[in-house]
């Protein structure tokens, strides 16, 4: 019950496009990063595998590329927190130093160009009256998941 995809790791995802993917990311059974050329580039392109159990799609940047699928349905999270809460579980495209400031235990995937790359870990801070984290603070790209969340999808 898992998809296999290759997507290129660009800072320039829309929201909408970083939705397709996103939960795939947090719940990845593997993230491979690798440099790649294949038929959608036009040069060596930073890329990760992922392996996982939750649906993706095509993110309609043109790099997603399918490379294997059980054809068994995965499952579909649609899951997403409005508050930037510590514990939370993250996927977002943000600079290093945001990521820094904001996350604990997480990834970094390098963009193949500019300084907006991806991570997946975990809120460290909360959003409050008194402070604003960086990734808020800049409108980053975000996809979350509370632990209440993933207890009850049983993941």
């Amino acid at each position: 019950m898992a998809k296999v995809y290759q997507q290129e790791v660009t800072g320039t995802l829309t929201q909408a496009q970083f939705d397709n993917i996103a939960h795939s990311l947090i719940f990845a059974d593997s993230i491979i990063p690798q440099l790649s050329a294949n038929e959608a580039f036009t040069a060596m392109r930073n890329v990760i595998n992922v392996t996982s159990g939750v649906e993706s799609t095509e993110s309609t940047s043109g790099t997603y590329q399918l490379l294997a699928d059980d054809s068994q349905s995965e499952v579909s999270v649609d899951i997403s927190t409005g508050k930037f809460v510590e514990g939370n579980l993250i996927a977002v495209q943000c600079t290093v130093s945001e990521a820094q400031s904001d996350l604990r235990d997480f990834m970094t995937f390098y963009a193949s160009s500019g300084d907006i790359h991806w991570h997946v870990g975990v809120c460290n801070t909360t959003q409050s009256q008194d402070y604003t984290p960086d990734i808020i603070a800049n409108s980053r790209v975000i996809k979350m998941v509370s632990p209440a969340q993933v207890q009850s999808l049983g993941l």
